[in-house]
């Protein structure tokens, strides 16, 4: 199939949209809509002068010479582009470029907005007009097309404080406890996501929040409200190194207790979080039995001989565990959860949680 490329500006795009000549509705399109933070994102993009990917499209000549334009790839970007210039929102806030902070496109200067009109896509036309070989196009294109995770995408569009804190400190615990071997449990195709900095951000925020529930549009405003200013920085940065060596010594007790389930990213935010509120507290003493008494509580908690149990067969030691269990598996983002067991752990470590003798 012969493929035609050239460059087209957004004033093209523009004028075919006012004359009604631009189809962005076309059957095979998605109907997603990009929410604000992705739309801001472009708009930086675009006032930057930077590279955006090409726009598929199919030109209809019609027998009069008309010429209709239906967007194969691409809606996003130019129904973006069209809001903004309808100033529909404004430039937001954390723009690179200061002087478009909080402007609206009517409020830019006169060369401003030219050189936005003037701004250039690569334009892929498509020459088919069979509806199911463009649909076929189009679904090829969007699958070839790695979805960025949300971390992903954090780190495409912030650079300032948060975000390096938390990339410097994941590289720093993993690297600490490297030879825990995986110590907490992040597969390579997780970490290639950023997976292991959105956990280590959520610690980040514990130590400066408290536990709580974290959806991606909060991490979007936590990361966002911290880019340029982070007042607590160095006493949170400090208050985490210091959690994670207490955890280091705790699993240097034993050979066995990295092994567990501990490991998973759960339980390792439960540990983290016992730990970190028992010094806030000045009361986590590190002895010599700490990591027995967190290994024998898991053991139990991965035993299903115990979760078959009736209520009323359940000691005390065991009905925790059964809590902990419980909190883990349902909702185990959620805030009441990870308070849970995070107050089961400190239990634990302060032994106030054992195992009644028989």
């Amino acid at each position: 199939m012969a493929r035609t490329i050239n460059f087209q500006s957004i004033s093209w795009f523009w004028d075919l949209y006012n004359r009604n000549l631009l189809d962005l509705e076309p059957p095979y399109q998605r109907r997603s809509v990009w929410n604000q933070d992705y739309k801001d994102y472009f708009i930086d993009t675009v006032l930057n002068g930077y590279p955006a990917p090409a726009i598929f499209i199919y030109q209809e000549i019609t027998p009069e010479g008309t010429s209709k334009v239906s967007v194969v790839d691409g809606k996003q970007r130019l129904s973006t582009l069209f809001e903004f210039a309808k100033n529909e929102f404004p430039v937001y806030e954390k723009a690179t470029i200061q002087r478009f902070q909080d402007k609206y496109f009517k409020d830019l200067d006169v060369e401003d907005k030219q050189n936005f009109w003037k701004y250039q896509f690569a334009i892929e036309y498509l020459p088919s007009s069979d509806e199911k070989i463009i649909g076929d196009i189009f679904n090829r294109i969007n699958r070839n097309v790695v979805k960025l995770t949300p971390q992903e995408l954090r780190h495409a569009k912030f650079n300032g404080i948060f975000i390096n804190t938390a990339e410097d400190l994941t590289t720093w615990m993993f690297n600490y406890l490297d030879e825990k071997k995986n110590f907490p449990l992040i597969d390579s195709r997780t970490k290639k996501q950023m997976k292991d900095v959105e956990m280590v951000a959520q610690l980040l925020l514990f130590l400066e929040e408290g536990a709580r529930s974290y959806n991606q549009d909060y991490l979007d405003k936590a990361f966002s409200d911290r880019d340029s200013d982070w007042e607590t920085k160095d006493e949170i940065e400090a208050e985490f190194r210091h959690t994670v060596e207490d955890i280091k010594k705790i699993l240097d007790l034993s050979e066995n207790l990295s092994k567990t389930r501990l490991k998973n990213q759960a339980d390792f935010y439960s540990l983290f979080g016992a730990i970190a509120e028992l010094n806030r507290e000045n009361s986590l003493n590190i002895t010599g039995d700490i990591s027995q008494r967190i290994y024998d509580f898991l053991q139990i908690v991965e035993d299903k001989k115990t979760r078959n149990k009736s209520s009323d067969a359940l000691d005390n030691y065991e009905k925790k565990a059964l809590l902990y269990y419980n909190a883990v598996k349902s909702s185990f983002t959620d805030s009441g959860p990870r308070k849970i067991r995070i107050e089961i752990m400190k239990s634990l470590i302060k032994g106030d949680l054992n195992r009644e003798k028989p």
